[in-house]
């Protein structure tokens, strides 16, 4: 076992929200005739993570940003059992305030961490909302620094977007964990910038990933081990 952190750092989309079904259903509905059910959404998107992940990140690498975008929304329709409209595909690309469901267990686990003393922060590929979207799903005020990769023009999985959020949070990279949904790009960015550990929040079990956690009300105790694996 190692010594715990002293930070905790966090992806956004994934771990901490995810889509809200019915903002996704009321855009995409006339073209695909019907409406996604939350429960199937939610699983969709880490079965995507899971396929990338597979494939040996492949599907990344061959996209640019909205390439990639376009892509896993599509596919998140697809597995949620709709027909991936391009027209249903092109109103999710320009929509905003999609990501504002909190995801199981997500706040309390986060204010749990927070109150053991750890400080928190959120790193995100996100459009430049990320803090408003995470306002609005009730992690408002909980967070040290969030970096949001348009603001600051670098993405995961490069790890020199870690920098913003260990200088802000005044600790080296040993002594921050990270806790991302995405082996291609979180634990793929996280482990090149070399942080102490990085936790896969993954609730039905897909990714393999060690360690892992069903929902993140599991974190304080895996923290407090200080439990460190290879993965």
């Amino acid at each position: 076992m190692t010594r715990p952190p002293l930070a905790v750092i966090f992806d956004v989309g994934g771990t901490l929200i995810t889509m809200d079904a019915g903002a996704v259903g009321d855009l995409v509905e006339p073209f695909c005739g019907s409406r996604p059910a939350a429960e199937a959404l939610r699983r969709a998107h880490y079965v995507a993570m899971h396929e990338l992940a597979a494939a040996g990140g492949t599907g990344a690498a061959a996209f640019d940003g909205e390439g990639w975008w376009r892509w896993w929304l599509g596919r998140n329709l697809e597995l949620s059992g709709l027909t991936p409209d391009p027209r249903a595909i092109e109103a999710l690309v320009g929509a905003s305030g999609l990501w504002r469901a909190a995801l199981p267990g997500a706040l309390a686990g986060v204010v749990a961490v927070r109150d053991a003393g750890y400080r928190v922060g959120v790193v995100s590929n996100a459009d430049g909302r990320v803090a408003e979207d995470l306002a609005a799903a009730g992690f408002g005020g909980l967070f040290d620094v969030i970096v949001d990769s348009t603001l600051v023009g670098v993405a995961k999985p490069d790890p020199a977007i870690f920098d913003f959020a260990l200088d802000a949070l005044a600790v080296r990279p040993e002594e921050a964990w990270y806790v991302g949904d995405s082996i291609v790009f979180d634990v793929a960015g996280a482990r090149a910038a070399r942080l102490g550990e990085v936790v896969i929040a993954d609730p039905y079990g897909l990714s393999g990933h060690r360690p892992a956690v069903r929902r993140l009300t599991e974190l304080p105790d895996l923290l407090a081990a200080g439990r460190r694996t290879t993965g």
